[in-house]
């Protein structure tokens, strides 16, 4: 009897990932952020969302949010689209649950940023959607 080959580790590992789960790497000097969407969340509700390192690429991370803005506004003003305060310094996990629309908006949408702590590498700027 034949024996099925074995997935290769990148698709078995997304398999682990939960649907707001992400995994921060670098590949090729830039930050990838590996989960459903390529890293975009769009969700309803609001589920918890969690972002952990790939410790062999990546020693610590940052994240931050700012609007998402239209394409002829200036520069986006810093917002955040998760519970409680953003984090100051460097991260190894993190957890939050997203923010909630308020009464009457039918969507926030978010543009966040995650800089890995490696010299020269490029930071992954992917977007939240949160529907009501």
């Amino acid at each position: 009897m034949k024996k099925k080959p074995r997935a290769k580790a990148a698709k078995s590992r997304r398999r682990r990932l939960g649907p707001f789960d992400y995994l921060i790497k670098i590949v090729g000097g830039r930050v990838v952020i590996d989960g459903e969407n390529g890293g975009n969340v769009r969700a309803r509700g609001q589920p918890f969302v969690k972002f952990v390192r790939d410790a062999s690429t990546v020693p610590r991370f940052k994240i931050t949010c700012t609007e998402f803005r239209y394409n002829n506004e200036s520069d986006a003003e810093p917002a955040w689209a998760f519970s409680g305060t953003a984090p100051t310094g460097w991260l190894t996990e993190f957890r939050r649950q997203l923010r909630r629309p308020e009464k009457g908006a039918s969507q926030l949408v978010f543009k966040y940023t995650i800089e890995a702590d490696v010299a020269g590498s490029i930071a992954a700027d992917p977007i939240i959607i949160i529907d009501r």
